[in-house]
């Protein structure tokens, strides 16, 4: 009968130590899990639309060299809409004068023409590609080690961005800089797409104003002139497939 219960005390006890061994480890893993979501938190924050905005300023505002951007560029439709492309296009206009490089691409269709006229005028370099069309995703890069990722509420290029990702990583910017400069590439210059455009307009009626394509297109009538006298040799691209 003692060696019965001592045998149950040695029982006891190494279920006890193996107890105690998995609380330790369990405590462990938790510590663990808990210093890499806050390493996750500190790298890559999730922000509001607000604050991706003012993220998106922020960052404009003490860019040095390049702010690259692959944009939905829609047309703003509520004072609030407008004000924050005004910013953008503020934030534009005093990053050029620190001679930043400053290039966007929106998806290729005409209602995009209305912003990417308002960034081109600001000083951004513009191209449009088809491809953006059906990508959810927006992003900025700015000096080639920051990133800000834009989030629409749901599928579809056309919703207003609701929340982001702020991600200082020279890393992650170098991955959406050789998607930004592979689609730069492919992508088709401004003057060269509003010539299309027009073009297109002016195909199904000939008789059109420059007024009138000017309301359209909510761009200024002296930027449909300069666009609609332009010479195709003033286009490498045309230049190329003619040769």
């Amino acid at each position: 009968m003692p060696d019965l219960t001592a045998a149950l005390l040695i029982v006891e006890l190494v279920l006890l130590l193996a107890t105690l061994t998995l609380i330790i480890l369990a405590r462990k893993e938790s510590s663990g899990r808990e210093n890499l979501l806050q390493q996750m938190t500190h790298t890559a924050r999730m922000v509001s639309r607000q604050e991706y905005f003012n993220s998106v300023h922020f960052v404009m505002q003490n860019a040095k060299n390049s702010i690259k951007g692959s944009i939905t560029g829609s047309a703003p439709t509520t004072p609030e809409q407008n004000d924050q492309v005004q910013a953008i296009i503020d934030h534009i206009r005093t990053a050029k004068k620190r001679n930043v490089a400053i290039q966007y691409i929106l998806p290729r269709t005409p209602d995009r023409v209305v912003v990417a006229n308002r960034y081109r005028e600001a000083g951004a370099e513009i191209r449009f590609h088809p491809g953006i069309l059906v990508s959810d995703l927006r992003y900025t890069v700015i000096d080639n080690n920051y990133t800000v990722l834009g989030l629409p509420s749901s599928a579809g290029e056309n919703q207003p961005t609701r929340e982001g990702y702020v991600i200082p990583s020279e890393g992650l910017a170098q991955v959406f800089l050789r998607q930004f400069q592979s689609r730069w590439d492919e992508a088709t210059a401004y003057d060269e797409y509003l010539k299309e455009v027009l073009s297109e307009i002016r195909n199904h009626n000939p008789t059109v104003s420059t007024e009138l394509l000017s309301s359209q297109l909510q761009i200024q009538e002296s930027e449909v002139k300069r666009i609609l006298s332009l010479d195709k040799s003033q286009h490498p691209k045309n230049q190329d497939r003619e040769t």
